[in-house]
């Protein structure tokens, strides 16, 4: 791996455009989130208050009036909506972070794995460094075709969220 060096106007546009999508993605998984709190809140009291006397119901640990149900629905959206970002190799914080600092490097090495995530919308790269560490890019721009595992490539990339801004072969 290289020094790093400032980025050019058109890498930081690119970074903008990887910052947009990866926005879209936690967007939607607050929605995603937003909706199963819906119905993890809203199901419950259906089935309490339907099959159990009123007092019961208001009495029970799923009961809307319950301090806890909510402490641990809340809970139980927000790991969720957490784990599906570190699923899904959502680099927004970090494309921030390089948006800010403006650096960029370059690395000359065999890719290990080639693999597409987040419905095709984004290419990660395996690469295998020289003291034999294994380090993960990502190509924010859809499927990145003609390249396989075991091409040497030059990957130029932001520094932090180790966004691809350039590919080649070699």
């Amino acid at each position: 791996m290289s020094d790093y060096t400032f980025i050019t106007t058109e890498e930081h546009f690119l970074l903008q455009d990887a910052l947009k999508k990866n926005k879209q993605q936690l967007t939607k998984f607050a929605l995603i989130g937003f909706g199963l709190l819906m119905v993890a809140a809203i199901i419950p009291q259906i089935y309490l208050y339907t099959h159990n006397k009123l007092g019961d119901a208001d009495d029970s640990l799923l009961s809307f009036k319950n301090f806890w149900f909510w402490i641990w629905l809340l809970s139980f959206v927000v790991a969720l909506v957490f784990a599906l970002i570190k699923v899904t190799d959502i680099r927004y914080w970090a494309i921030k972070k390089d948006l800010t600092a403006l650096q960029k490097g370059t690395v000359q090495a065999p890719m290990e794995a080639v693999y597409l995530e987040n419905n095709d919308s984004q290419t990660n790269i395996m690469i295998l460094l020289e003291n034999k560490k294994k380090r993960l890019f990502y190509w924010m721009r859809g499927a990145l075709e003609g390249y396989r595992a075991g091409q040497e490539v030059e990957i130029t990339y932001a520094r932090y969220s180790r966004v691809i801004i350039s590919i080649s072969k070699k």
